[in-house]
């Protein structure tokens, strides 16, 4: 609990961040999840980029073959992200839902391990929202995958960023 008074602060500005970039998505969910699914590919596309070089520095191992491969199933991936939008966003609203199921769980997880915080509801309250979001998106699929993981993933930033804001304010003042 120490550490988590001695950063109010800073968990302070992060739920403002949370919530800020989580109503921009909000207001902007197609741009969002094109946006969202474009950043996927071109993160690919680097992470196989310095797979690829580190290969190079290691030719003479024999883990150098595994590690090229790798390199090149994570730049063909990224590429067949950027080059197929619509089929990368379906592809990722599936990959989403998942997400939002396992963000739910842990953020009830963390919501009842703070219950000695008397705004640890708040937590547990984001973690109910992240499962409610899955369900919606599976419910759903794939009609709303043009617009749904950049609404979900908004609401899910700002529903974080206002729990932690509330949390961290009823911190005691270092």
């Amino acid at each position: 609990m120490d550490n988590l008074k001695n950063n109010r602060n800073l968990l302070i500005f992060e739920g403002a961040i949370f919530i800020i970039l989580g109503m921009l998505a909000v207001a902007l969910p197609g741009i969002s999840t094109f946006s969202f699914e474009l950043l996927i590919g071109w993160l690919f596309i680097l992470a196989g980029g310095f797979q690829f070089a580190r290969c190079f520095k290691s030719l003479q191992t024999k883990e150098a073959f595994s590690s090229l491969l790798m390199a090149i199933i994570y730049i063909i991936f990224g590429i067949l992200l950027l080059a197929y939008p619509l089929a990368g966003v379906i592809s990722l609203t599936l990959f989403l839902t998942i997400f939002f199921i396992m963000d739910g769980v842990s953020k009830l997880f963390l919501g009842f391990q703070m219950r000695t915080n008397h705004r640890w509801g708040w937590l547990v309250t984001s973690g109910a929202i992240s499962l409610f979001m899955a369900l919606l998106i599976f419910l759903g699929w794939p009609s709303t995958a043009l617009w749904i993981p950049g609404l979900l993933i908004g609401m899910n930033m700002l529903f974080f960023g206002m729990s932690l804001l509330f949390f961290s304010l009823s911190l005691p003042k270092q």
